[in-house]
């Protein structure tokens, strides 16, 4: 069959108005096999869509080249748009002349466009068409984490009416929620909300529980995961239609950071946790109490939250001073900001420095010494007890889990989104999720929308009851093979 490519540029509704479109026009109608070139402004609108498809039936076209926005957004949109015109979803082939060029490129914006649309033209001579196939999907769901997110994503997913398994490395579920005093705009304590989660989920028929235990092997692709489980002794194989992940974080106090150990009067914040819900135990009541921020990750929202919160339980429940060292104190999350104020009305006394602040131990007290911006000279302080800053860090078994997945991890060891912006719960493999700390440093809201954006993602993915998937188009004839391992190469 003779090839015919159908160049529709698209110039985002004008947006686009550094490229010569009327230059690439010219010179892209005279590459090789094209027999049609036009520019729009809307194609990916409805009226748009119906002049590309009416152009693709009275020219003959048979290879699509569509020059515009990026193919996260709209690839998908076009490809079914092909298939209604007769032609395979793979004859398609895009040009991202807006994000890849006209928003990032300096110099000659037109230049670096035609060579994109020139390499997708190439590409759309030599496409093939690629046949799919729906098959059969189980509807059963894996959440991999009893933490809070863990529990609540399983919680979702039941009201969605998709039966979960909920595999927990702990003896018990609850995760790290415990950890936290309190929560800034919430009726109810951490401890309480954790509580009640917990017992929902053991009091939810569609929820199986598997305690103390781990996942060893994940095989098979988005709608039929077949996944075994180590629980002590005993090992399990089930299948999955997808997985979320929740696996959370964990924390640590690094050496560097500070060169005093943990010790009575030097305590982290889930020590002091423990003293604010139990203050009766306490030899007498601690006249200063600081903490220490920023030094260990000052994008951290963590520490900063639980900071926060804490300071001012310290101020309700003890009555104690509270001075805070930090050097960019990180309020970006839904409330905080609101929590810092209400904090600085109570009370509590924010230091910002920019070198790290000297401490060390003089009279059986902690000794901070740090030099203040704001004030511009040196400030000392001695406190009855120091609450050490812990930085964020991925949990035990990341590193195993992504090698087993075939997923990858940032810079920082967390698991790794498909994309940021456009698909901030989803992995780079399909039905695969994440939520909660295991994907980066998060806060309690930014938690909960990812749960429910995650939830419905699975929901969308399952729920039609089978997922279309590409017929292998490569196989290997094992009578043939020499295994020389050329293909993979």
């Amino acid at each position: 069959m003779q090839v015919r490519i159908g160049i529709f540029l698209c110039d985002c509704g004008k947006s686009l108005s550094n490229i010569g479109f009327p230059k690439i026009k010219e010179r892209a109608e005279k590459f090789q096999d094209v027999v049609y070139v036009d520019l729009n402004s809307s194609l990916c609108l409805e009226e748009g869509q119906e002049k590309m498809l009416s152009t693709i039936r009275e020219k003959g076209i048979n290879r699509v080249v569509i020059a515009g926005c990026s193919p996260e957004l709209k690839e998908n949109v076009f490809g079914k748009a092909l298939e209604e015109a007769g032609l395979n979803y793979n004859f398609l082939s895009m040009a991202n002349i807006r994000e890849q060029c006209s928003w990032a490129h300096e110099g000659d914006v037109t230049g670096k466009a035609l060579e994109l649309v020139m390499m997708a033209a190439s590409k759309a001579r030599f496409l093939q068409p690629v046949d799919k196939k729906d098959i059969p999907v189980n509807k059963q769901v894996l959440v991999v984490g009893g933490g809070f997110s863990g529990m609540k994503s399983a919680l979702e997913l039941s009201r969605l009416g998709l039966k979960t398994t909920l595999v927990e490395g702990e003896a018990v579920l609850g995760g790290k929620l415990g950890e936290f005093e309190g929560f800034y705009g919430f009726g109810i304590t951490p401890e309480e909300m954790l509580n009640s989660t917990r017992k929902a989920v053991e009091e939810n028929g569609d929820i199986e529980v598997f305690t103390s235990a781990e996942i060893v092997r994940v095989e098979g692709q988005a709608g039929d995961f077949t996944v075994s489980i180590r629980r002590g002794e005993e090992k399990v194989s089930q299948s999955f239609g997808a997985i979320i992940f929740a696996t959370g974080y964990m924390t640590e106090i690094l050496p560097q950071d500070f060169q005093l150990k943990l010790e009575v009067n030097i305590i982290s914040q889930r020590k002091l946790v423990d003293m604010l819900q139990a203050p009766g135990k306490l030899e007498r009541r601690p006249g200063t109490i600081g903490f220490v921020l920023d030094v260990s990750d000052e994008n951290s929202r963590l520490p900063i939250l639980s900071a926060l919160s804490n300071a001012l339980a310290i101020k309700e429940r003890l009555g104690s001073e509270v001075y805070v060292f930090c050097k960019s104190l990180k309020v970006d999350s839904e409330g905080v900001e609101k929590l810092y104020r209400e904090a600085r009305e109570r009370g509590v006394v924010f230091l910002k420095f920019e070198e790290k602040p000297r401490i060390s131990k003089e009279d059986g007290r902690v000794k901070v010494e740090a030099r203040d911006v704001l004030l511009g000279e040196e400030v000392t302080l001695l406190c009855d007890f120091l609450v050490t800053e812990e930085k964020t860090l991925p949990s035990e078994g990341t590193e195993a889990l992504s090698s087993m997945l075939n997923i990858g991890t940032d810079s920082q060891g967390f698991y790794q989104d498909e994309n940021v912006h456009l698909y901030p719960v989803a992995s780079e493999r399909k039905g695969i999720f994440f939520v909660g700390g295991c994907k980066g440093d998060l806060d309690f809201t930014r938690t909960s929308t990812d749960i429910s954006s995650a939830t419905m993602s699975v929901y969308k993915l399952l729920s039609p009851g089978k997922v279309m998937v590409e017929v292998e188009k490569v196989k290997v004839e094992p009578e043939k093979c020499r295994a020389c391992l050329t293909c993979v190469r």
